[in-house]
């Protein structure tokens, strides 16, 4: 199926680091539109019940992501939502929920999402690690987390400075370098794959990941032995207590 990007007439631009015009304009758009057929095939034909989109930008990821849930939320650290209420009209969303989140620190109720998508976000979160954490938080054991994150890369770079009219490393920081590690850290990989697979793995463009939760341990229960030594220490314990007064 077809990535669905909305008319770019119903969207407005949120802030410095908003792109959404490039989806329009070849030939940068080849790079875009990839980033999101790979979000979507990655989502499947599951429906989620409940989806939400991180840093969802001018909204322009948002009609398609919600073809693949029943509810769709979404939210990032800007405050321009007003043209969102005629996009969704236009594309027949109804069943949603987007305002003013920031992924470090959101009020969502724990294991509360069954997917979780960021189109190149990481980068540009001012702590990583505390945004992992805080994803893992609201994510639902079995749910799956999305992402696809810019690698440091000699063409990539030069790409984007050209259209930018910003250094990378200015705009990212020193993120790209560790944001792979942490993520494979922090969850369990599910799937990984690169831009342009068989150079992208040596040489990554675009580094895109399927995540879970990490399986937790259970606690073991205590042995019969391991009880029993535990009630006699309690009982002399006792003993003792009394004999002293």
């Amino acid at each position: 199926m077809k990535v669905l990007l909305p008319d770019p007439k119903l969207l407005r631009k949120t802030g410095a680091v908003d792109y959404y015009a490039w989806n329009y304009s070849f030939p940068i758009n080849l790079v875009e539109k990839y980033r999101f057929n790979k979000i979507a095939k990655l989502l499947g034909e599951t429906k989620y019940p409940r989806l939400l989109e991180i840093g969802m930008g001018s909204g322009v990821f948002l009609p398609e992501l919600s073809r693949h849930c029943e509810k769709l939320f979404a939210c990032d650290i800007h405050d321009n939502y007003g043209h969102i209420a005629k996009l969704f009209e236009r594309y027949n969303v109804t069943n949603y929920e987007v305002g003013r989140q920031n992924i470090e620190a959101t009020d969502y109720p724990n294991n509360f999402f069954d997917a979780i998508v960021a189109v190149s976000v990481l980068e540009f979160v001012k702590d990583v690690k505390k945004a992992l954490r805080e994803i893992d938080r609201i994510l639902k054991p079995g749910g799956i987390f999305i992402t696809i994150c810019p690698m440091q890369n000699k063409i990539l770079d030069a790409i984007l400075s050209l259209y930018s009219k910003k250094k990378p490393d200015v705009e990212f920081g020193d993120s790209r370098k560790y944001v792979s590690k942490l993520l494979e850290e922090n969850f369990r990989v599910l799937s990984k794959g690169w831009m342009l697979p068989i150079v992208g793995k040596w040489f990554p463009i675009f580094t895109h990941y399927k995540l879970g939760k990490k399986l937790r341990r259970r606690a073991r229960p205590q042995s019969r032995i391991v009880q029993r030594r535990a009630i006699l220490s309690g009982v002399k314990a006792r003993s003792l207590s009394e004999a002293l007064h």
